[in-house]
């Protein structure tokens, strides 16, 4: 996601947590918590739960069960993926 987004600048996490740092562009890292709510509220309307955290509010938590399988990851990280397409897409126009 973060080769494919100019607005995702770093993943990072450990075992299942992980998190998604997003700002206005790569070059600044300026922290864009406007964004991060459109990504959230977006996934949410196609049924996937995230979380915005961070000091600046820029940050999306993912925290997958344990017991996740293959099939529901793959749904959810597609569905994570359209949520950033459509909140960089309305943010262009």
């Amino acid at each position: 996601l973060s080769n494919r987004f100019e607005q995702v600048d770093g993943v990072r996490g450990l075992g299942a947590m992980c998190a998604l740092e997003i700002v206005t562009d790569k070059h600044t890292k300026k922290p864009d918590k406007e964004m991060t709510q459109k990504i959230v509220k977006e996934a949410i309307n196609r049924g996937l739960l995230l979380l915005s955290a961070g000091i600046f509010g820029n940050v999306i938590r993912i925290l997958m069960p344990l017991t996740i399988t293959d099939e529901q990851l793959e749904e959810g990280l597609a569905i994570l993926e359209e949520s950033i397409e459509s909140a960089a897409t309305v943010q262009h126009i």
